[in-house]
């Protein structure tokens, strides 16, 4: 029966690659949260200790594949989850990012011993800087995967490998990964072109497609240390001495450029483009996405790659004014209403129908507290402004504040007018300040009640929104389980009618919006 392990600070129990079995072994017979908390312990107790370069890189390639492992099945327990988190799943994310960090910062510490006390790794220059890179660009999956924002210290760790391995020539050097080969540059590149692609803006099922579109097309980029685009408005580059990502050549002011030349993989996002009109995403390799949002997705990729400048939050205009966000289809309700909500089979109570059987005076049906509850708003400051939505920052946001992206909003206009909307980018930066890409369903908005037809189940809250732009057909908002093809609703607009759903629209974690007919 394997030990459990103790954890009893200074004690280093992988000092030699069969001290790291041995180790490894014991990590089976405890959880995943105390795998990972074992595993950040003895990385930061190798970094203390004076274990020879080539012994640590060694114990690091034995203990990599556990730390993949142990982080994997940690990320599902903050990867899109609500955010701000909660003090639990904070921890956990702080603690996977902190493991991420720690297998990178050991990785690259050898890159010192090669100058010095061990010149010998140098034979494994192109090893020791894509396994750091790899863990660098783990440590950014993270914090996309969270909605938290890259930290700076992280671009910086990147460009600063990414030099080492151009100065040492190894930046095509083939390194065995997964079965296959990659190299730096390949690595350097997937993660420069990944966090390009505004992750904040996309879902998790967008970000794996992207994963899986880099995992083919990268190899068709190059970075190069000359111009490769004329038009500096539409070139992108990275500087090495910076602490961001790829930025379009007229915003960068470094002298220590490296230009992404993205015409081949230019093609290939058009004829990707071109196919899916055809074929599904998945035989294509983008794994199991819905064709039209893979469609957009392809859209908005070449903006952000191939014509940086042309999305649209570039065309998005200065604003200060401040605005009352709701997070609840209920608050929403209310706020639209202007009222609590009162289902219309609620009924007489148990007691009012005493009190009528006495001859007491009984007005109709009582309105629970709850409705009274549901128009909790928050204040949020508006920071700029386009015709499709606004982008706004909440500096303190409440304790009860939690987000999805593509979650449906509710949001008061210093005027009294609500609108509603999609969490359409989200992001949390170091000091917990919340950025929220608010797009607008520019409707005519109205409260009414719904509930599946036949079904003996009290009426809930809805919202009808009228024809939008270009013709868009009149569509309901519901709660999350409640479409389904066909689906026949009873509705309640102030005289009671019978709709049936005809196409999902929009779906996130607190609603459901879909088109209907008359039934």
């Amino acid at each position: 029966m394997a030990t459990v392990l103790s954890a009893t600070q200074g004690l280093l129990k992988i000092a030699t690659p069969a001290a790291a079995r041995d180790f490894i072994t014991q990590l089976t017979a405890i959880t995943p949260a105390q795998r990972q908390t074992q595993l950040l312990m003895q990385l930061k107790l190798l970094s203390e200790a004076n274990v020879a370069g080539g012994t640590r890189l060694l114990v690091l390639e034995t203990l990599r594949d556990t730390v993949l492992e142990a982080q994997h099945a940690r990320s599902r327990e903050y990867w899109g989850k609500p955010v701000p988190f909660d003090d639990d799943t904070r921890e956990i994310f702080s603690r996977s990012v902190s493991l991420w960090i720690a297998l990178a910062d050991a990785y690259e510490s050898l890159i010192s011993d090669m100058v010095d006390a061990a010149p010998e790794l140098a034979e494994h220059a192109e090893l020791v800087c894509y396994r750091a890179l790899r863990c660098a660009g783990f440590a950014m999956i993270a914090h996309n995967r969270a909605y938290y924002a890259v930290p700076g210290i992280l671009w910086e760790q990147a460009h600063r490998l990414y030099s080492f391995a151009e100065s040492a020539d190894v930046t095509d050097t083939p390194v065995s990964e997964g079965g296959g080969q990659s190299t730096v540059g390949l690595a350097y590149l997937q993660i420069v072109l990944a966090q390009r692609a505004n992750p904040d803006s996309m879902s998790l099922l967008q970000m794996n497609t992207v994963d899986r579109a880099l995992a083919q097309w990268a190899g068709l980029g190059v970075l190069a240390k000359d111009p490769v685009v004329a038009d500096r408005s539409k070139a992108l580059a990275v500087d090495l001495d910076s602490a961001c990502g790829a930025c379009r050549v007229q915003d960068l002011k470094g002298d220590n450029l490296r230009y992404l030349d993205l015409e081949k993989i230019g093609d290939r996002l058009r004829a990707t483009a071109i196919a899916l009109k055809t074929q599904s995403p998945d035989k294509l390799g983008l794994g199991p996405v819905p064709r039209e949002l893979c469609e957009k997705l392809m859209l908005n990729l070449h903006a952000h790659w191939l014509a940086p400048g042309t999305a649209r939050e570039d065309e998005r205009k200065p604003m200060a004014f401040n605005v009352l966000l709701s997070a609840t289809l209920a608050a929403m309700h209310y706020n639209v209403s202007g009222k609590p909500f009162a289902p219309p089979d609620a009924g007489l109570s148990s007691r009012a129908k005493f009190d009528m059987a006495g001859f007491q005076r009984v007005d109709g049906p009582r309105v629970g507290d709850a409705s009274v509850r549901s128009r909790t708003l928050e204040t949020w400051a508006v920071v700029n402004q386009s015709a499709a939505g606004m982008l706004g920052m909440c500096h303190k946001p409440n304790d009860s504040t939690r987000l999805n992206h593509n979650q449906l909003l509710g949001l008061v206009a210093p005027n009294g007018n609500t609108y509603v909307g999609l969490a359409q980018r989200l992001s949390i930066d170091a000091d917990g300040v919340i950025t929220l890409g608010f797009r607008l369903l520019r409707a005519k908005i109205q409260a009414v009640a719904a509930r599946v037809s036949n079904v003996d189940a009290p009426y809930d809250r809805a919202l009808l929104l009228g024809t939008g732009p270009e013709n868009e057909p009149p569509t309901i908002v519901v709660s999350p389980g409640t479409y389904a093809p066909s689906r026949i609703l009873d509705m309640h607009d102030g005289k009671p009618n019978t709709i049936r759903l005809t196409a999902l629209i929009d779906s996130g974690a607190n609603f459901e919006r879909a088109t209907y007919t008359a039934a």
